[in-house]
């Protein structure tokens, strides 16, 4: 898994200038790397307490190794374990690697409960990717990161099928965490 992580954000460097215009910003794209590191979390079937500790150590290897391989290739990221996507990592890292892992349980409320958060990021991030940067990337991979939100929402939602109220909830939260990814990046902006 730490493997796994280091080496997908060491790739995530040179495919910032090797994938096509259309899809280059997920290589630099807080989704995709809320999405790696769900996936890699998700793949290793671990229980919860070390599924929020493997989201953390995951999300951190990943900056780590977009570092070492951007230093490898003459381009300065810093000091190793300092930038700001390390706090972010470590702060939202446990809330991914457990989403990973409550996205399978059997109850629909923490199903829908694992999913708003990774979802969130995804709509949310495509939106902001669509409106406030959009004149500057390609609105295709925004409109893809936002079609996986809505898709893995609808994944957990009707497979099984969640009670409607257990439904509204999930989507609830979704558009509120996606307003408040929004608002973080605004705020990042002007700091």
């Amino acid at each position: 898994m730490a493997l796994a992580a280091l080496v997908l954000g060491g790739l995530t460097s040179p495919a910032q200038g090797a994938l096509p215009d259309a899809l280059s910003s997920f290589a630099n794209s807080a989704g995709g790397w809320t999405l790696l590191t769900f996936a890699i979390v998700w793949a290793v079937r671990t229980p919860l307490w070390l599924s929020a500790v493997l989201g953390a150590v995951g999300f951190v290897l990943l900056v780590e190794g977009y570092r070492l391989v951007s230093e490898w290739r003459g381009y300065d990221y810093g000091e190793p374990f300092t930038g700001m996507f390390t706090i972010i990592g470590v702060l939202a890292g446990p809330i991914v690697g457990a989403a990973a892992v409550l996205v399978r349980h059997p109850n629909p409320l923490w199903r829908g409960i694992a999913i708003a958060p990774v979802a969130a990021v995804l709509i949310g991030e495509g939106i902001f990717g669509l409106t406030v940067v959009g004149d500057t990337t390609s609105p295709v991979y925004w409109t893809v990161q936002m079609v996986i939100g809505v898709a893995l929402t609808l994944l957990v939602v009707l497979r099984p099928r969640m009670p409607v109220p257990i439904a509204a909830l999930t989507v609830g939260l979704i558009v509120a965490g996606s307003l408040a990814f929004i608002g973080f990046f605004l705020l990042l902006g002007f700091l």
